[in-house]
C-alpha cells in the first residue's frame, strides 16, 4: 500500500513539474524597440552576446530597468542577480544588424507557474565575442558595452503529449516595456574591485557602530 501511495505522489509531482513550465522564443523581430549603443535609437550592428534570465514573478523588481548611464548595465545586472533571477540560456559570439536579433531558440521557463503563464525575463547583452557577461567584465576591454532590460512576457504551456505549440517571441513583452535595451560603458575590473572593497568597508563600519 505504501509503495502504491509513494508511486502516486511521484506521478503527481512529475505531472505538476510538467505543467509548471512555459516555452518562450528568443527573438525580438516583432518589436519596435531594439538593442542600442550608448543612447536609445542608436541601434547596434556587430558582434554581441546575450544571456536570457527568468524570474517567476508578476512584475519587474526595482533597480533593474535603469536610465542609461555609464555603468548602469553592471548595476542592473547585479540587481537582477540579487532579485533571484535564474539563467536560462547563453548565446555568445552572435552578429546583430540594426539592433535586432532572432536566435531561433525555444527555451523552457521552468519557474513559470502555472505552465503557460506570464513570467519575468531579463536580457543581458554585451558587444564583444566573450562567452559570458562575467567574461566580458573580466576582460578589461575598454570598448566593452553592456546593458540589461527586463519585462513580463507570455509563455506557451508545455504539452503533456503531441507537438508543442509555437513559443511566443519576446516581442510583445518588450513592446509593452516601451524601451530600447541600451548598452552603456562598462567599468574596468580594477574599478569594480575598488567599488566592492568600498562596499565591504562600509558594511564593516556600520556593524561596528
Amino acid at each position: 500500500m505504501k509503495r502504491l501511495v509513494l508511486t502516486g505522489i511521484a506521478i503527481v509531482a512529475l505531472a505538476s513539474g510538467a505543467v509548471a513550465q512555459g516555452l518562450v522564443g528568443v527573438d525580438d523581430g516583432g518589436t519596435i524597440y531594439g538593442v542600442a549603443a550608448s543612447t536609445a535609437g542608436n541601434y547596434y550592428n556587430g558582434t554581441y552576446g546575450l544571456e536570457l534570465w527568468e524570474l517567476n514573478a508578476a512584475s519587474v523588481p526595482s533597480g533593474i530597468n535603469l536610465a542609461p548611464a555609464a555603468g548602469s548595465g553592471v548595476q542592473a545586472y547585479t540587481a537582477m542577480q540579487a532579485a533571484g533571477y535564474k539563467l536560462e540560456g547563453t548565446f555568445p559570439d552572435q552578429t546583430m544588424a540594426s539592433g535586432t536579433f532572432s536566435l531561433g531558440a525555444t527555451y523552457k521557463m521552468a519557474d513559470a507557474t502555472p505552465g503557460g503563464a506570464s513570467v519575468v525575463v531579463a536580457l543581458a547583452v554585451w558587444n564583444t565575442a566573450d562567452p559570458s557577461w562575467a567574461a566580458m567584465l573580466a576582460s578589461g576591454n575598454s570598448s566593452a558595452l553592456g546593458g540589461v532590460l527586463s519585462f513580463v512576457t507570455a509563455t506557451e504551456g508545455v504539452p503533456a503529449s503531441g507537438p508543442a505549440l509555437p513559443a511566443p517571441s519576446l516581442s510583445a513583452g518588450w513592446t509593452t516595456a516601451g524601451s530600447d535595451l541600451v548598452m552603456t560603458s562598462v567599468p574596468e575590473p580594477g574599478t569594480l574591485a575598488l567599488a566592492g572593497l568600498g562596499m565591504a568597508a562600509l558594511l564593516i563600519f556600520r556593524r561596528r557602530k
